[in-house]
């Protein structure tokens, strides 16, 4: 399992944090080329998985449909993951999904077998554009998600639908074996660490209008 630390930053543009991480004693490089991220977020039609996160359950996991690019129109190598936490670690499971079955409606992803029959629903698609750096000795990777949107399943998925979040979330990942030794990387990062979920967020988003 790994570490996952965020950082919800309101008040500060993307090129200030690239900066304040590319100046990290840790000497961050990029590591992948920017693309988009798009996710499908599920829960039990009792919102489960919702309230165990807001309630801080320590144990839980949660599931979605994630796949990458800009294009709104088309799904290419989807795959299900299920987040596994446990305290501040966390981990995946994945399962290849056919993109050629998979549409970008409300009933196509209802039909997704494996997550039907666990009794679960499409509850908010989350899809923003992420940087990706990693550390000059490859032991920690950091993101920067940006044009964070929130799409409400039942709704759509026009950009007229979209909620925007101005917010950028800054992660640090490392293995859990490494606890002690990226402390002088954290020590160096000027934000306050912070709970954040996307999907509580889009949630709460939604769920205000």
């Amino acid at each position: 399992m790994r570490y996952e630390r965020k950082y919800r930053i309101s008040d500060q543009q993307y090129d200030q944090v690239l900066h304040q991480v590319m100046s990290n004693p840790a000497a961050f490089a990029k590591s992948y080329p920017d693309r988009y991220v798009n996710s499908i977020y599920y829960d039990t039609d009792d919102f489960k998985f919702y309230h165990e996160n807001v309630q801080g359950i320590s144990q839980r996991v949660k599931y979605r449909i994630r796949w990458y690019g800009e294009e709104m129109s088309s799904i290419k190598n989807p795959i299900i993951e299920k987040k596994i936490k446990s305290n501040m670690l966390g981990s995946k499971e994945y399962i290849k999904l056919d993109d050629v079955k998979l549409k970008l409606d409300k009933e196509s992803f209802e039909s997704v077998r494996v997550l039907k029959d666990k009794d679960l629903l499409p509850i908010a698609l989350v899809r923003y554009k992420r940087s990706y750096m990693e550390s000059q000795d490859h032991s920690i990777r950091a993101t920067i998600d940006q044009r964070l949107n929130y799409f409400p399943v039942h709704s759509g998925f026009s950009s007229v639908n979209a909620i925007q979040d101005p917010a950028l979330i800054l992660e640090i990942k490392y293995d859990e074996d490494l606890s002690e030794e990226v402390d002088y990387c954290l020590q160096a990062i000027p934000y306050r660490l912070t709970k954040n979920s996307k999907y509580v967020s889009a949630f709460i988003n939604i769920h205000a209008l």
